[in-house]
């Protein structure tokens, strides 16, 4: 049975070999080419393979037989390479061949892609690239947070991820384990994994967009974060050092476990500490750098950038002025600023808690190393060393390390030997004393070395554990990868020892890993062989191993490294254990190797007993023990610390004295060990903590030795992936089952090998038995697990090749029925065509015999017809021409007769106006003549008449008539006088009652003074003014007083002048009567009668001068009114605009002062006297109003007197409506004054804030979003709250309106982020924004809230933006909500969901294996579109305002757009040209949703999503049409579209994109010269809009179900 199987396998490996088969064959440049088999020839046993290699023009024949190929299991073959579609997959495992160039090459074509990163099963393969990746970024953090191993790119974060997950999932301590030689980039892969872990629980907290993740990685981060991110740059200023190999060489291992803090209560994680461990601080490069080598980075930094006074007390210059640094030559690093860098370590140390002052001492340690190693030690003839005191080198170094410089130089210069009974002194040669300096500088950097690795523990390690929590850690382990060079020292054997170690741990844990998927699934499966490396590591660590002999040496005072080599060779040469692993080199008596499971190595024995030791003599260790410096001493007697976790630090707490007392010598001194023995039992500390975690491993290589960037170093690659140990994982597998498949994932890819009458069947596992039987006939390539089907080496690509066959056969088949049917269709098509052609060409003739007899009637017809036309034609030309020759005749007659006319007209025309002229010029001339003929006359007749008169007046009859007009007069001078003294009496009735309202107004103004000192002692500085404002009030009123008396004393003066009036008369009367006495005798005395004419002409005078003394009092009695008119009316306007006074004060009146706009606000304890100074000025209104009445009437009847009694009773109505019109003002004002009395004291109540804030917002139940809502309903709690500071505003309670508008802001603030619900936060958005209004209309409307110098608009513009702040911080509230409900439609909803039946592409295993996610997406894109609709009609229910929910919308289909580009540019299995038919439709329906939603601005976002579908859909296989597609996806960079092309993934019959094509892209070909690769969400842009006016906000109704009954008075109000 077992030669059947043989024989099977055999013909199933040679099947294998067919021609166009290609193979790799072994090249010593490139490592392995590809040879194509171009002739196979099996005949009998013979067989012959001929191929054509790459690049070579003699082909490769093998030939052998097939009992070779059986005897050598056909290794003699060259190995297959895989298909085009396998090559460049992102994990090794799934390669159909599995060897090393298969590897190799996956390897180099991904790094020519520029994917840096690839998985080996459990490892992650890491290539340096030599440049910057824009793929550490946080929105790449973000992308892997929270996915699965596999579900995107290989990374580094996907590492960091899976640890972090398992250890909350499994409450399992893990370690990450990152190796590799140096220069491949170890220490900055495992800051990225620090970073990441730094900042993953921000990431897991806040959003993508949101402000949190602005400042993730700087502020938002916690202390103890940023002091484990603070510990890289410290540990590479002391331990890293520039190399050949690379810039930023880790010259020592570490270990650093970051400390995670989990609250069992809440489940919160956060990072509570750190601690590193240390291994193999490379020392001789303190004292020794080869050629183009620095020494560490921290003494370079130090000269670069050490200030001024402490350089010059430190004493340092330049790095080139000390041995220790100029070695190596040029010690600068290119784009490396080392003055920079020394402040950048200063703030990391005081980062980790390093105070400034031990900083200092640090660097003192450092400068003290750079003058020691300065010291200059000479030779004296006899071969001892001398070293001169008076050295700078040595007074620098002595000052800073605080010991004699005396004895330092004498025990550099001797060294002392102890004997049982004497002490010898001897003296050193120059060598010696050389070598003791050394010793010296290397022990105190060593130990400053130490010193920070502990302060660094102290503090940050978390050494208790709170109750509540538990504690777990992740280590990152950056050590040394293999080393080998030309000359191999002390420092490779450590480090090779150190990888045998975990190479070995590494093995167990690959093997571990397969037994257990073996024994899950129940497969029968034998002893897998692999490499086992443990004699190796005995020949090193065991009881009489290399370390051990090497320790016993040092021990011997004659010991020396020829007596060690010899120890090793007579110990291992011939032992038969060890015989594999040590080798003696034939040329070499000075060297020995070990056959390390890399390569062997060959070691130079030199210097391996003083680097062992590396100590320095107990003289020169007591005189630094002595120092006079304190932390000199603390860094000599520092211990080494072994305790690293708070378990273990709890149980050695008790038995840590008893270890320090054993570990010191009797004089305090450290007890020495060697190197290699703290080094091996760091070691194994090292295996037992990686042991007990969960280990990940990362394998960084070096790609090439001159560190450019993406330049693959084919044979440097290979020889890496074979020390790391990634080619014996692979060993491993294929020593196994490599392959393997779930069954459904089998029968989706292969179901076709099938008959398609049990393609229905869902026994996926039956269905996979079949297909593996019916194609594989070895059983031993193949086991059926309980899930999975195991597959040998090189059976799947077997299988691909029989499933491509099957498709071809059915494609021919499908190609050949379509052909048929092509061609039968065709012939159907020429036969109906022939019938057609003939019964044309018949019809064509018969068309044609008709029209050759139709043309020969229409000839006819047509001369017919043109005679005609010609004969009628040349008749109406011969009519047309004597037409118009008579017209043109007859027009000449018409004007020559119209001309004729014309010249007649003009002529009596002019006739006309000359004769005209002639007749008015000669009529004029006439007219006055008579004229003055007239005026002649009428003179002669008027001086006859005028002498008449003369005569008559002369006469007695004429002046009887004027006495007659006298008496008339006197008569009408007696009634007036009567009226008069009837006025006085009502004048002094008027005077007494004036004089009663004065002394009461006195009385109330002295209350109301006491009032206002009173009011003043309690008022603030506003209070201050306005006692100053009552002051200028109380002078003015002094004032008024005053005029008022003035005008009594006028209207008494009037009186005194009435008197003088009615003596006047007196006399006129007396006179007259002595005229009537005289008229008997006036015949005969004209003389006398002359006399009396003239008395009444003086009389006459004297009553002119009355007239012109009352119009000036009455002037006077208008001018001192002015004043207080003025005043009352600038009250009256102002009382009835506003409810409360703001009162100006200015130098000479109460009007508005504009500029000066010092305002006084009136509260409502100044009400009262608000009130009272109304009153007075109506009073004193009223008072000057009936004087300046009296004071008309009294004019009037001096003018007017036969009018006196009409007046007087027109006056008394108007007086009488006058007192009813200010009765009523009284009543109103006192009316007025009791409502804002009410009004004020219920908005001081305490009881309507409360209402206010709880049943207006905390209480408050939200209306349901209805199409029948109407906006009152919506809007009525900020319309409340609106007209409720408006009355506090008119009241004057400007403090309260601020204190109240903050508690109802922060009441909103709190009601939104303790309601997380989308009708809440939409409600209050909507309402916010329209209080916003509403201040905005109330700041607008009031006159003193609208000037920007008073306190009521300081504080209103306060409110304003108080209430901003709220909108923006619910918008991106309500926004975060929105976009964590939306974030997990998008992708199945955009990417995954297949709504084209055409295009739909199959989840088969090959491609989609590592997608968990089930076939149908969870989320459809009308699902999608059904939840932004919601949201859009939620805004329009709520009547939001237009701009912020266009913002909003706008916001949701920008992350749309973003995430789904994100998410598409990370996953490869989405990468094909039908997924980006399925895309763009998609994204097509977004945009019908945006058109019709008018959301324009959020879908420019999506084009990005757009540009990436359409690249996946054009031609990609040659450099034209990636620039072509590149021209047209123009929003796409660079690194970008190379993702996107490295990750296509072809579909059937497809070909690859080739890897040269996309490294000859650069950015001269796109027109975007971004470098990001993730698109970046900025959601912290948040376009407020323009408040608008709210007109009707006053006329609000609280809904019927509502009980707040202080806010229904208030409204009522």
């Amino acid at each position: 049975m077992s030669e059947i199987n043989d024989k099977k396998t055999e013909n199933d490996t040679l099947s294998f070999y067919t021609i166009g088969t290609r193979a790799w064959f072994k090249d010593e440049k490139e490592g392995f080419i590809t040879g194509t088999l171009s002739n196979r020839l099996v005949e009998g046993d013979k067989v012959e393979l001929t191929f054509i290699i790459e690049g070579q023009l003699k082909p490769k024949v093998i030939s052998t037989t097939m009992k070779q190929l059986e005897t050598t299991k056909f290794s003699i073959l060259p190995p297959l390479r895989n298909p085009p579609v396998l090559e460049g997959i992102d994990d090794l495992t799934l390669l159909s061949h599995l060897h090393e160039p298969a590897v190799l090459n996956n390897v180099k074509i991904r790094y020519n892609q520029q994917q840096i990163y690839t998985y080996s099963g459990i490892v992650l393969i890491a290539l340096n690239p030599f440049q910057n990746l824009p793929i550490y970024t946080p929105d790449i953090m973000r992308a892997y947070s929270g996915k699965r191993r596999g579900e995107l790119e290989p990374h580094l974060f996907a590492i960091a991820e899976e640890a972090y997950r398992n250890m909350l999932r499994e409450s399992r301590n893990q370690s990450i384990i990152v190796s590799g030689e140096s220069g491949a980039g170890k220490t900055q892969s495992a800051k990225y994994i620090m970073r990441y872990f730094a900042t993953i629980d921000m990431l897991d907290k806040t959003f993508p967009g949101s402000q949190d993740e602005l400042s993730m990685l700087n502020n938002g981060m916690s202390e103890v974060e940023e002091a484990v991110l603070a510990t890289n740059p410290i540990m590479e200023s002391f331990g890293n050092a520039k190399t050949s190999r690379n810039d930023n060489s880790s010259r020592f291992g570490k270990y650093i476990e970051i400390q995670f803090l989990k609250n069992k209560k809440n489940g919160n994680i956060k990072i509570a500490g750190a601690q590193t461990r240390t291994y193999l601080l490379e020392r001789s490069r303190l004292v020794f750098q080869p050629l183009t080598e620095r020494n560490y980075h921290i003494f370079y930094q130090l000269c670069a950038g050490c200030p001024a006074a402490e350089r010059k007390d430190l004493c340092i210059t330049s790095y080139d002025q000390y041995n220790y640094l100029n070695q190596g030559g040029d010690g600068t690093i290119p784009g490396v600023d080392d003055e920079a860098e020394f402040s950048i370590t200063q703030r990391a140390l005081s980062a980790t808690g390093i105070p400034v002052s031990l900083q200092w001492s640090v660097f003192k340690i450092c400068a003290a190393l750079l003058h020691i190693g300065n010291i200059e030690i000479k030779s004296t003839r006899n071969g001892d060393s001398i070293v001169q005191e008076n050295d700078p080198a040595v007074i620098n170094a002595t000052r800073l390390l605080g010991i004699p410089a005396a004895d330092f130089c004498k025990w550099i210069m001797k060294k002392q030997i102890k004997a049982r009974t004497e002490v010898i002194i001897t003296n050193l040669n120059q060598t010696d004393a050389i070598v003791g300096r050394d010793s010296i500088a290397k022990f105190l950097y060593s130990q400053l070395f130490e010193w920070l690795v502990q302060m660094i523990n102290k503090n940050l390690a978390l050494t208790e554990v709170p109750n509540n929590s538990t504690l777990s850690f992740i280590g990152v382990l950056d050590i040394y990868g293999f080393e080998h060079f030309d000359t191999n020292s002390f420092e490779q054997f450590c480090i090779n020892y150190s990888n045998e170690k975990l190479q070995q741990e590494f093995n167990q844990h690959v093997f571990k890993l397969e037994q257990d998927e073996y024994v899950n699934e129940k497969i029968e499966w034998s002893f897998i062989d692999f490499y086992d490396n443990q004699p190796c590591i005995d020949l090193i660590e065991s009881k009489l191993g290399i370390l051990a002999l090497l320790d016993e040496e040092c021990k011997l005072p004659s010991g020396s490294d020829n007596s060690l080599i010899t120890k090793l060779y007579n110990n291992f040469t011939n032992n038969e254990k060890y015989r594999n692993f040590f080798k003696k080199p034939r040329f070499s008596e000075n060297s020995f190797t070990i056959a390390h499971y890399a390569l062997d190595v060959t070691y130079a024995i030199e210097g391996f007993l003083e680097k062992n030791k590396d100590t320095v003599s107990d003289e020169q260790l007591n005189l630094l023990m002595n120092s006079s410096s304190d932390f000199v001493k603390e860094i000599v007697k520092l211990e080494r610390q072994e305790t690293i976790t708070p378990e273990q630090s709890r149980k050695n707490s008790v038995s840590s004295d008893q270890v320090r007392r054993r570990s010191l010598r009797p004089n305090g001194a450290p007890q020495k060990k060697t190197l290699g023995s703290i080094f091996k039992r760091s070691l194994i500390e090292l295996m037992q903590t990686i042991r007990s975690t969960d280990v990940h491993y990362i394998r960084c290589i070096k790609p090439n030795q001159g560190k450019q960037a993406f330049v693959f170093e084919p044979m440097m690659v290979l020889s890496q992936l074979r020390a790391c140990g990634v080619l014996e994982t692979i060993r491993i597998s294929c020593a196994g089952y490599p392959t393997r498949w779930t069954f459904q994932e089998f029968v989706d890819r292969y179901y076709l090998l099938l008959k398609s009458d049990e393609w229905n069947s869902k026994d996926y596992k039956g269905l996979t038995e079949k297909i593996v039987e019916s194609t594989i006939t070895n059983p031993d390539k193949y086991q059926f697990g309980i899930t999975k089907v195991f597959f040998r080496t090189g059976m799947l690509a077997y299988l691909e090749k029989i499933r491509s066959n099957r498709l071809n056969k059915a494609i021919i088949m499908v190609q050949k029925n379509i052909k048929r049917h092509i061609y039968q269709r065709s012939y159907k098509r020429i036969k109906e065509a022939a019938i057609i052609v003939q019964n044309a060409i018949r019809k064509k003739l018969a068309q044609k015999l008709l029209k050759s007899k139709r043309e020969i009637h229409a000839t006819i017809t047509i001369q017919k017809n043109i005679r005609a036309f010609v004969c009628r034609k040349k008749y109406i030309k011969l009519k047309k021409a004597a037409i118009t020759l008579q017209s043109t005749i007859r027009l000449i007659q018409a004007k020559n007769k119209f001309n004729e006319m014309k010249r007649n007209d003009a002529a009596i025309k002019i006739q006309k106006v000359f004769r005209g002229e002639q007749t008015r010029k000669l009529y004029k001339d006439q007219i006055s003549k008579i004229i003055y003929v007239q005026s002649c006359i009428r003179r002669v007749f008027a001086l006859r008449e005028y002498k008449g008169l003369k005569k008559e007046a002369k006469s007695i009859t004429h002046i009887k008539q004027v006495n007659y007009q006298l008496e008339t007069k006197l008569f009408e001078l007696s009634q007036s006088l009567a009226d008069k003294e009837n006025l006085n009496k009502e004048y002094i009735n008027k005077i007494s009652w004036l004089e009663s309202q004065i002394s009461i107004w006195k009385e109330k103004f002295e209350r109301l003074d006491i009032r206002s000192k009173d009011i003043g002692e309690q008022a603030n500085e506003e209070n201050a003014n306005l006692e100053r404002e009552l002051n200028n009030y109380k002078e003015k009123v002094n004032k008024l007083e005053k005029e008022c008396t003035d005008a009594n004393e006028t209207v008494y003066e009037k009186i005194g002048e009435i008197a003088k009036l009615k003596e006047i008369i007196e006399n006129q009367k007396k006179e007259i009567k002595k005229i009537k006495e005289d008229l008997h005798i006036e015949s005969t005395k004209s003389k006398k009668f002359a006399n009396e004419a003239s008395q009444v002409a003086v009389l006459r005078k004297e009553n002119n001068k009355l007239k012109e003394q009352l119009a000036k009092a009455q002037k006077y009695m208008a001018d001192t009114n002015n004043e207080p008119q003025s005043l009352e009316d600038s009250y009256r306007k102002k009382s009835a605009s506003k409810g409360h006074l703001n009162i100006h004060v200015s130098n000479t009146n109460l009007s508005y002062d504009k500029k000066k706009g010092s305002t006084l606000t009136l509260q409502s304890s100044d009400t009262g006297l608000l009130s009272s100074k109304r009153n007075l000025y109506q009073e004193n209104d009223e008072k000057e109003e009936n004087e300046r009445v009296e004071i008309k009437m009294v004019e009037d009847e001096k003018i007017e007197n036969e009018n006196i009694e009409s007046e007087k009773t027109e006056d008394e109505k108007i007086k009488i409506k006058n007192i009813v019109e200010d009765e009523e003002e009284k009543k109103k004002l006192e009316a007025e004054a009791l409502e804002n009395e009410c009004t004020l004291k219920m908005l001081e109540d305490p009881s309507l804030e409360k209402e206010i804030i709880d049943g207006l917002i905390l209480s408050l139940e939200v209306p349901k979003p209805t199409e029948a809502v109407d906006p009152k309903d919506i809007f009525y709690p900020s319309h409340i709250i609106g007209i409720f500071i408006r009355k506090m505003l008119d009241n004057g309670l400007l403090t309260r309106v601020q204190n109240i508008t903050a508690k109802i802001i922060q009441s909103i603030q709190n009601v939104v982020l303790k309601n997380i619900d989308n009708n809440v936060s939409a409600f209050w958005l909507s309402n916010s924004y329209e209080l916003l209004c509403v201040i905005k209309t109330i700041i607008i409307k009031d006159p003193y809230s609208n000037n920007e110098n008073s306190n009521s608009y300081i504080i209103m513009e306060k409110i304003l933006n108080d209430i901003e702040l709220l909108i923006v911080e619910i918008y991106f509230t309500w926004l975060k909500e929105l976009k964590k409900e939306l974030n997990v439609m998008i992708v199945p909803a955009i990417v995954e969901n297949q709504s084209l039946k055409e295009y739909m592409i199959r989840n088969d295993g090959l491609w989609n294996r590592l997608t968990k996610s089930s076939s149908t997406p969870q989320y459809t894109i009308e699902q999608l579109l059904s939840y932004l609709s919601k949201i859009s009609k939620l805004l329009k229910m709520y009547y939001m305002e237009e701009s912020i929910a266009t913002q909003i919308l706008a916001h949701l289909v920008k992350m749309i757009g973003i995430n789904s580009f994100n998410h598409l540019i990370m996953r490869k299995n989405f990468c094909s040209w039908k997924r980006g038919v399925q895309i763009q439709y998609n994204v097509n329906q977004i945009e019908l949703w945006c058109d019709s939603h008018q959301v324009q601005e959020g879908f420019m976002h999506m084009e990005y999503i757009i540009q990436a579908a359409k690249l996946l859909q054009f031609g990609k296989m040659s450099l034209q049409e990636i620039r072509n597609a590149a021209e047209i996806c123009y929003l796409l960079n660079v690194t970008q579209i190379k993702k996107f092309l490295s990750i296509y993934q072809p579909l059937e019959y497809e070909n690859p994109i080739p890897t040269e094509i996309i490294q000859s892209i650069s950015s001269q070909d796109v027109k975007n010269q971004t470098d990001n690769l993730l698109l970046n969400i900025e959601d912290n842009e948040f376009n407020n809009p323009i408040p608008r006016l709210v007109s009707d906000y006053d006329q609000v109704q609280l809904p019927s179900s509502s009980d707040l009954i202080l806010i229904k008075c208030l409204l009522e109000i």
